[in-house]
């Protein structure tokens, strides 16, 4: 291979030189340790009495083995290479190898997080800068935005107030002109939706700000249940809201009808600006299954709702959360198990039976066409490989197609909405912020303890492990978990002991639906993007990334000051 291979080295790749002395028919094998249980493959022959320079991809650890093809001795060794790294390996006439050396300092791979937080830092300070002025009438009011009143535009999804709630350490005040929005409950989707937004942008093309290629979790994978976590809060507030009011259950169901068929459309009319070839296009997505968990979780509350908080007068009013919710946890714990059972018992052709893997190179190629089990199998009778998202877990594992958004895991995903929606009901069930807390606690320790459990606390291992393409039920619990802990932070912060009023993420998380389809619509569009001058670092991807992401973001707060909102 050319000596200029090691020059002009792209972001997240290294060279490694490998110098052979009189070592004939010697071959590079190589494989990431990313993929589990995979067998090597043939990367490239090595020069005999000269130097091979191969350019390799820093995201994991690689296994790399050198054979003689005549001998069948090899050397084999685990290596992480560091980006823009020059490495050299020598391997002698008898079959010597050395160890791998560093000849060339690798680049930084954090530093142009130092270039973002010069892009961040000052962002914020503009907007806390122009708050005070705005608070302090130091700007004149013709140039002042107008400020949000009490709109009665909640939706569910993002935009609006919620029902005003009462807020208070250990005496329930009356509703009356002390009452509060859930003020906590508009930031946390106001943090999820920009990190949605900026890991949806590129996130810099850090590994770390992507999804994991089949089992493990990365922090892409929490943002998304988050979402639908806040979600699953809303639905519980906002339809005992309409409750309250008189409103007939019918006319809240159709309400509810009306929302989800208007995100389904949304989503298939997003999925046809990259594709609206009908031989290949994706009815699948994330709006799409939005969609579906808002319908399920939403029809369960209009049912069997009552408009008024359960009270017993007994010992039994400690669970009366519990006790009100019972019929749909019922309901919700069905899905599960249908869920369950369809996972490990559906017989599908050329696969074993509970079959959790992502196909391909996995498990020494054991299973190449099974790639996520019965979950994929039935994503492929409905729609097709060709209508499957070409993504996830492909690039490691080398499988067939297989879609995150899929038909089985929806179920899964349900029972993380509806934990969100009992968090939300414990709001409604109890006025002092003690008993409120101590029951999101213990809800944060049980799911993460069960969620632990069925993955062995490990990532490859357990029952069940930890996996957002299938959506598995440990990965339900341990992200439902998380979302707890989360909400219970910013409650105290925002709500008890009013340290910060949330902002900017309050007013951001108002106007999440015009986010999302706004930065897929225009993903590839000045100015928020641009073809990247210089591509051998992370900087300038990670710098446009988190423009964009704030780019986004202004337009949501001048959005806001405008009461303008994108509803649902």
């Amino acid at each position: 291979m050319a000596s200029d291979d090691c020059k002009n080295l792209l972001y997240d790749q290294a060279c490694l030189q490998v110098w052979a002395d009189n070592a004939p028919n010697i071959s590079l094998w190589m494989q990431t340790k990313e993929c589990y249980k995979c067998d090597l493959l043939k990367k490239e022959n090595i020069s005999n009495n000269g130097v091979t320079n191969i350019r390799l991809n820093t995201i994991y650890s690689l296994w790399l083995d050198l054979t003689n093809d005549s001998s069948h001795n090899n050397c084999r060794t685990l290596h992480t290479f560091e980006e823009h790294g020059v490495y050299q390996w020598n391997i002698s006439s008898n079959f010597n190898c050395s160890q791998i050396k560093q000849i060339s300092t690798p680049q930084d791979l954090f530093m142009p997080f130092v270039y973002a937080l010069l892009l961040i830092i000052p962002a914020f300070a503009v907007w806390f800068f122009i708050n005070y002025l705005q608070r302090t009438y130091v700007v004149p009011s013709v140039f002042r935005f107008a400020s949000k009143t009490d709109l009665d535009i909640e939706n569910d999804f993002g935009t609006g107030s919620n029902e005003p709630v009462i807020i208070h350490p250990q005496i329930p005040t009356p509703v009356k002109n002390n009452s509060y929005r859930i003020t906590s409950l508009d930031t946390f989707r106001g943090i999820s939706i920009i990190l949605m937004v900026f890991v949806n942008l590129g996130g810099g093309h850090y590994w770390f700000f992507e999804h994991a290629p089949w089992n493990g979790i990365t922090l892409a994978d929490f943002i998304l249940p988050w979402f639908c976590w806040v979600m699953g809060v809303s639905i519980a507030i906002s339809l005992r809201s309409q409750l309250r009011s008189s409103t007939k259950r019918k006319y809240v169901f159709g309400r509810v009808i009306r929302r989800s068929i208007a995100l389904l459309i949304m989503g298939l009319v997003l999925n046809s600006v990259n594709n609206n070839n009908l031989r290949t296009f994706r009815p699948l997505g994330v709006l799409q299954r939005l969609a579906l968990i808002y319908f399920i979780a939403a029809t369960l509350e209009t049912i069997f709702m009552k408009p008024q908080p359960y009270f017993t007068n007994t010992r039994l009013d400690v669970i009366r959360d519990i006790i009100e919710s019972a019929r749909q946890w019922f309901i919700v714990i069905i899905l599960v198990a249908i869920h369950t059972v369809i996972t490990f018992f559906l017989p599908v052709p050329g696969c074993p039976k509970g079959y959790l893997g992502p196909g391909g190179l996995y498990n020494s190629s054991s299973n190449t066409n099974c790639t996520g089990g019965a979950a994929g199998y039935i994503d492929r009778l409905v729609f097709g490989e060709n209508h499957m998202y070409p993504g996830s877990p492909k690039p490691v594992y080398q499988s067939i197609p297989f879609d995150p958004e899929g038909i089985l895991s929806t179920l899964t995903n349900t029972l993380l909405v509806y934990m969100g929606v009992h968090a939300g009901r414990i709001i409604l069930c109890y006025q002092y912020t003690n008993e409120r807390i101590k029951r999101w606690i213990a809800w944060t320790i049980v799911l993460g303890l069960i969620g632990g459990c069925l993955c062995n606390f490990s990532k490859e291992d357990g029952l069940i492990p930890i996996n957002k393409n299938l959506f598995s039920l440990s990965y339900a619990f341990i992200t439902g978990s998380s979302a707890f802990l989360i909400f219970i932070i910013l409650f105290l912060i925002i709500e008890h002991w009013r340290l910060w009023g949330g902002s900017p993420f309050n007013e951001i998380g108002q106007n999440s639906i015009m986010l999302y389809l706004g930065h897929n619509i225009f993903y590839n569009t000045l100015p928020w993007r641009w073809q990247p001058v210089n591509e051998t670092s992370h900087t300038e991807y990670l710098v446009m990334d988190c423009w964009a992401t704030i780019f986004w973001c202004a337009i949501a707060l001048v959005m806001h000051k405008k009461n303008i909102f994108i509803v649902v």
